[in-house]
C-alpha cells in the first residue's frame, strides 16, 4: 500500500514548519506520554497530546485527578493504528486473513482492545457496542464520542510522509 502521499506536497511545507517553530517558543515539550500526565495531574501544563489507555488506566488507578477530560479537537490527531497488513508473497496469506478477522472481530474488539486494554476499537464501534456492558462502553466514550471519534480520528502517517516531515521538522525548526 503506498497511499495517497504526493511527495511534491513537500514544498509548501516551510512556512507552515516555520509557524510551528514560532508556536514551540510559547509551549512545553514534556518527556513522552508519562510525563505529559505527569504534568497534567500536577497542573504544570493545561493540556497535551496523551494516549487513551494509559489516561484511562492512570485514572482507574488513582493516579490522575478524575476531573480530568479526553478531547480531540478538529481537525483530528493521528494516534490509532488503523491497518492491518498482510505481505504480497506471505507464506501463510490465508491464515494471516483468517487471524486478522479474529482480531477485528466486535468481539475480539469489546473482550481485548476496549476492557482489557482501554483502547478505542479498532473498528466502527457501532459494531462493537452490542457486545459491551454499558459500564465498560459509558468509561470509554464518555469523553469522546464514537461519531467524534470517526470524524476526528487519523491513521499514523504513511513512512514516506513521515520521514520527509520529519526531515523537514529538523531544518526547519531544528
Amino acid at each position: 500500500m503506498k497511499g495517497p502521499y504526493d511527495p511534491d506536497s513537500k514544498r509548501g511545507w516551510d512556512d507552515a514548519l516555520a509557524k510551528l517553530a514560532a508556536f514551540n517558543k510559547h509551549v512545553v515539550l514534556t518527556p513522552g506520554n508519562a510525563g505529559t500526565l505527569d504534568m497534567l495531574n500536577r497542573g504544570e501544563i493545561a493540556m497535551g497530546p496523551v494516549w487513551v489507555d494509559m489516561f484511562y488506566t492512570w485514572q482507574a488507578d488513582g493516579k490522575l485527578n478524575p476531573k480530568m477530560k479526553l478531547a480531540l479537537p478538529e481537525p483530528g490527531l493521528p494516534g490509532q493504528p488503523m491497518y492491518y497488513v498482510v505481505p504480497a508473497k506471505a507464506a501463510n496469506a490465508a491464515l494471516a486473513r483468517k487471524f486478522i478477522e479474529f482480531a477485528a472481530s466486535p468481539e475480539i474488539q469489546a473482550e481485548g482492545i476496549v476492557k482489557q486494554f482501554n483502547w478505542y476499537p479498532g473498528i466502527d464501534a457501532q459494531h462493537v457496542r452490542a457486545k459491551l456492558d454499558a459500564k465498560s462502553w459509558d468509561k470509554l466514550f464518555t469523553d469522546i464520542k464514537p461519531d467524534a471519534l470517526q470524524r476526528y480520528g487519523r491513521p499514523f502517517p504513511l513512512n514516506d510522509y513521515f520521514t520527509d516531515i520529519l526531515e523537514g521538522y529538523e531544518r526547519v525548526i531544528k
